[in-house]
């Protein structure tokens, strides 16, 4: 963060303490503020988190607001808890569950209680951790808040890989997984990979922990979460060092502490430097080695935390082995030897496993006490609607008894009223006489009236219709004209943007047709070398591969788009092909976002292939530079994809011609060619979405280049 972003936000704090002492009744307004500032700062700055967190809790007699209150407590509870100081955290923890108890907040007791399960096993006592992570289970699914589920079950998983029980934690994290993808919760992915990816760690299936420790690290990269991002990055380290690539443990792991010293997380800078203690050892450095080990067991010691002090332990025992100095390394192993015991102890794996039958008991005993008291309160219903049933009879026959007397009532009033009505009948007749006659001269006069309007009426309508018939003729001569004047212009159109539409891939057909020769060029050369050097069994191989890759260029070459499962699978017998060519010197990723479909998706041929070419030749096989690597990679953008190619070689501006070392081409048509179809496609896609950058890598290191496109209509494959 900035120097002006952080005079702001002092600013801020000290216009809210102006505040608080003008209008103490403000107090919630202000909590809130605070809060929010503390919440900004959780991940990135967690002492500054903390002194918000405090400014709340200095002025919490005047909050009315009982749920900001015990929310406070829990953030700060999580800031010490990230700055690995435990006491600290546990007690602001029961504190926020106290006050949540209070007002029956399920929400808040489940935060609290998961919260101070991550203590406790931040501290590898996993029995506490486990009994507090199965009371916020059992309110979660009380309520059904789904992500709390799978937050739950995830740290849950994590006791249970820490205890040895893989088929378990794979259980929970596969049900966290889905729940927490299906929601988008992209933190709750990253944490549930990271812990999928140790199990497999835990089994000695190093790939696959890499594997889902480089998912993590995407996902964290994506959305910027500093903290994952050292966490992985100590992940990676260890499983390097587990696969003999210390080179690369010690890259990711002085990458973790440099990141965790920043935000202050000590306990995984335990870790941190014990993996980068590890790398060293390996290499040969033993001092660098011990010094980083002893900084492992010193932060270990600190926080009581004895994963740490178990490995710091266990390195430093190799270390002064190397050393040549027994006493110290037996020293240490004995360590080493009590630490393990505190964690994996017998008494400790009957606990969980008892706590953990405890609790699907107390679930089944639950369940059959709501059958229970459903069942007394469905009898306690039909004793009411008995009894309910008795007192309607009662009142129906009351009720039946008072229609029959209203009935007799009615009878006698009707008698009267027929009486009445005969006599109203005759006076009706008398006065109908006189009226009738009067009536009918009435009539007649009427009769005339509505003859002569009616005559004026129909003059009108005969008028009428006759003006509206010319009108509509009127009209229809025009529309008729204006039609016939839109569907020339619109042939006119049509014809104009077909001839453009032609042209524009005549030119990207000319554009192809350089490239496809000079590809052919460089792979024809690799396999000449190869037959000059008697390698005949090399040379079949690229002759085979060579075949393949061809076959699948001359499908594609007279389609301006093709399917990106076919050009992903030319692009990868291509590297192959150069792999084999160089005698495997380096080493190479190809990545596809899991949001694309490659069936579905289309790209331009041979477009990303040069760039390949350019990184190997120029970047990877100059200058005899060792541990070379390539990654390709395919996204999803929010405007279409973006193609990237990285690798780790001379870079941009300092690479030195291959060709004068190798004797191939020296002239390279590939970024011009490239250069110029981006032109192409722009012409043909207005809007200037397809764009291609080249530079520096990551650091400085290596060449980075992007191609970023369009989504492609399948309609427009073919030529």
């Amino acid at each position: 963060m900035c120097s002006t972003d952080l005079s702001a936000q002092t600013s801020v704090a000290d216009s809210l303490r102006t505040v608080l002492k003008a209008h103490p009744g403000k107090a919630d307004e202000i909590g809130t503020a605070f809060f929010n500032l503390a919440a900004q700062h959780l991940s990135s700055d967690a002492k500054k988190a903390l002194t918000y967190a405090d400014e709340i809790l200095l002025f919490q007699r005047n909050i009315k607001n009982q749920h900001l209150l015990s929310a406070a407590y829990r953030v700060k509870g999580i800031i010490h808890l990230n700055l690995s100081q435990f006491p600290e955290a546990l007690s602001s923890l029961h504190k926020a569950l106290e006050i949540d108890e209070k007002l029956k907040a399920d929400f808040g007791m489940i935060g609290d209680l998961n919260t101070i399960g991550l203590v406790y096993m931040s501290q590898s006592k996993y029995p506490e951790a486990l009994r507090y992570y199965l009371l916020a289970l059992a309110k979660a699914e009380k309520i059904n808040r789904e992500l709390d589920v799978a937050s739950t079950k995830a740290n849950i998983g994590i006791v249970y890989t820490e205890m040895g029980d893989y088929e378990q934690a794979m259980q929970h994290y596969e049900r966290s997984l889905t729940i927490f993808r299906n929601n988008n919760h992209y933190s709750g992915q990253t944490n549930t990979l990271t812990n999928i990816g140790i199990v497999y760690y835990k089994k000695k299936n190093i790939p696959e922990a890499i594997r889902y420790s480089r998912l993590a690290l995407a996902l964290a990269d994506s959305v910027r979460d500093i903290r994952s991002q050292g966490r992985e990055n100590g992940n990676l380290s260890a499983y390097y060092n587990e696969l003999g690539q210390h080179d690369l443990a010690l890259e990711h792991g002085l990458r973790a502490i440099a990141i965790n010293k920043e935000i202050g997380s000590t306990k995984s800078l335990g870790l941190n430097e014990q993996n980068v203690s590890a790398a060293y050892l390996k290499k040969g450095n033993l001092k660098l080695a011990r010094e980083h080990g002893l900084d492992a067991l010193k932060i270990g010691m600190a926080l009581n935390a004895t994963d740490i002090k178990k490995e710091a332990s266990l390195g430093l025992s190799e270390v002064y082995e190397a050393l040549s100095k027994p006493d110290s390394a037996l020293h240490y192993y004995k360590m080493f030897t009590v630490f393990s015991d505190s964690i994996s102890n017998d008494n400790n794996r009957r606990e969980v496993t008892r706590m953990g039958l405890k609790y699907e008991f107390d679930k089944t005993e639950a369940v059959y006490k709501q059958k229970q008291l459903l069942a007394d309160e469905q009898l306690r219903q039909q004793q009411l609607e008995l009894a309910l049933s008795a007192s309607q009879f009662q009142q129906g026959e009351q009720l039946r008894r008072l229609q029959e007397v209203q009935l007799q009532n009615e009878k006698l009033l009707n008698e009267e009223k027929q009486k009445q009505l005969i006599i109203a009948q005759n006076n009706e007749k008398i006065q109908a006489g006189k009226v009738n006659a009067l009536s009918q001269q009435q009539q007649l006069d009427r009769l005339e009236l509505k003859q002569l309007w009616l005559y004026g009426i129909l003059a009108l309508v005969v008028l009428f219709s006759v003006l509206v018939f010319l009108l509509n003729l009127y009209r229809l001569r025009r529309l008729k004209y204006k039609n016939e004047i839109q569907l020339q212009e619109s042939e006119q159109n049509a014809l104009k943007l077909k001839h453009q539409h032609q042209l524009s891939e005549s030119e990207l057909k000319a554009i192809r047709s350089q490239m496809n020769p000079h590809f052919i060029f460089n792979v024809l050369n690799s396999i000449e070398s190869y037959i000059m050097d008697n390698d005949k069994k090399t040379a079949s191989r690229l002759i085979q591969k060579f075949a393949a890759l061809s076959r699948l260029i001359l499908e594609n070459s007279t389609k301006s788009l093709v399917t990106a499962d076919k050009e992903w699978k030319a692009l990868l017998l291509y590297t192959e092909l150069e792999d084999i060519r160089y005698s495997n010197s380096f080493t190479y990723i190809f990545n596809v976002d899991e949001q694309l479909q490659l069936k579905t998706l289309f790209l331009p041929p041979m477009l990303i292939q040069p760039l390949i070419e350019n990184a190997i030749l120029h970047g990877l096989m100059t200058g005899g530079r060792e541990h070379g690597h390539l990654s390709v990679s395919l996204k999803k953008t929010d405007t279409g994809v973006c193609i990237t190619v990285k690798d780790n070689g001379a870079g941009f501006e300092n690479t030195v011609n291959p060709a004068r070392i190798s004797g191939i081409k020296e002239k390279s048509m590939g970024l011009a060619s490239i250069e110029d179809r981006i032109a192409m496609i722009n012409k043909q896609y207005p809007g200037g979405k397809a764009r291609f950058t080249i530079g520096r890598g990551e650091a400085g290191k290596g060449t980075t280049a992007e191609i970023h496109l369009p989504f492609f209509e399948g309609q427009s494959v073919l030529n």
